[in-house]
């Protein structure tokens, strides 16, 4: 499908966030453009996208991949983590029908990966009677979030802290005012990338170069924080500390929501606890703003210390149905 077609789709960003908000049980967040097209031009600009779009039914954002041991595969734009559920649709079962009859006509394919589809099944469940029409269909354990309960505010998600926990932030605290450790707003900041990046290139990930000094990485990002400063959703604070930049995180919110996207600080600083500092200041003020939830992202084991729940995910999988040959007078 012609390149121009994903620029069509993608300026209905509005229409898209509001599909990603109506399907059952998905992440609304990195199912919606800001985190699927920077996504797709970051870590997959060679898959040849598909995308078909049933108006007041749904949209799917799929692509179609080359691989060097067989026929292609389809799966979502966002081809890395899996995240995203590419089927967005308020009416699972009618939309499976269009998917089905629209992917069976295309050539070649061999297999179809539908991931971030919630836990419970039951999405995957309305998908799957259509699509069995194109094959073998089974289930896979997907990708699982770390999530924080903001909805009662601040106290109330603090008090849910182990006392060692708190112990431990409050004595980091006192150390960083101590030094003179600060911790500012730049979320307006047309540097802010570029501010991130010289941070993370002093990290631990960056001297291995990782995180968000890695080209592929780094240009998601980038494109990312784009994305959110035009449309005044980006969360981005830096930590300084004798006017040198030691620390930053950023994330992006869309409702009540916010999905944070990187975290990191200059070994230089480490006995600080910046990422501890950041994330604490990060949390106080997306409660005091009204946010209900912080999606801190891809489960880790730091991450379950601040979170209040884990969210999985499914993937479905779709094996193509050999054609079958038609038989003639009754001989093979």
């Amino acid at each position: 499908m012609p390149a121009s077609d994903l620029l069509d789709i993608e300026r209905r960003w509005s229409d898209l966030e509001s599909l990603a908000d109506r399907t059952p049980g998905i992440d609304p967040w990195c199912s919606g453009p800001d985190w699927i097209f920077p996504s797709h031009r970051a870590f997959g600009p060679e898959g040849v996208p598909i995308i078909l779009d049933a108006p007041g039914v749904g949209v799917a954002l799929l692509a179609q991949y080359e691989r060097v041991d067989g026929p292609p595969v389809i799966a979502g734009l966002e081809p890395l983590w899996g995240f995203a559920c590419p089927l967005l649709t308020s009416d699972p079962a009618a939309f499976g029908e269009v998917v089905a009859a629209n992917l069976h006509d295309l050539p070649d394919w061999s297999t179809i990966v539908l991931p971030g589809l919630p836990l419970d099944g039951q999405l995957a469940r309305a998908f799957a009677g259509p699509l069995r029409a194109l094959g073998e269909i089974r289930a896979a354990t997907g990708i699982s979030r770390q999530v924080a309960d903001l909805s009662d505010g601040d106290d109330a998600w603090l008090a849910k802290r182990s006392a060692r926990f708190r112990r431990n932030l409050r004595r980091a605290q006192r150390h960083a005012e101590d030094v003179g450790l600060e911790i500012t707003n730049v979320s307006e900041d047309p540097a802010v990338f570029e501010r991130c990046r010289q941070i993370e290139g002093a990290s631990w990930k960056g001297q291995d170069g990782d995180g968000i000094v890695a080209p592929e990485m780094g240009e998601f990002y980038r494109m990312m924080i784009e994305r959110l400063q035009i449309r005044g959703r980006l969360r981005a604070s830096i930590a300084t500390l004798d006017g040198k930049d030691v620390g930053f995180i950023f994330g992006g919110v869309r409702g009540r929501r916010y999905r944070g996207l990187q975290l990191s600080f200059s070994e230089s600083v480490r006995e600080l606890s910046v990422s501890h500092l950041l994330q604490r200041q990060e949390i106080k003020a997306l409660a005091d703003a009204g946010a209900a939830v912080y999606d801190l992202g891809m489960d880790m084991e730091y991450k379950r210390r601040w979170a209040d729940r884990e969210e999985g995910s499914l993937a479905l999988i779709i094996d193509r149905q050999p054609v079958k040959r038609r038989r003639f007078g009754g001989a093979s």
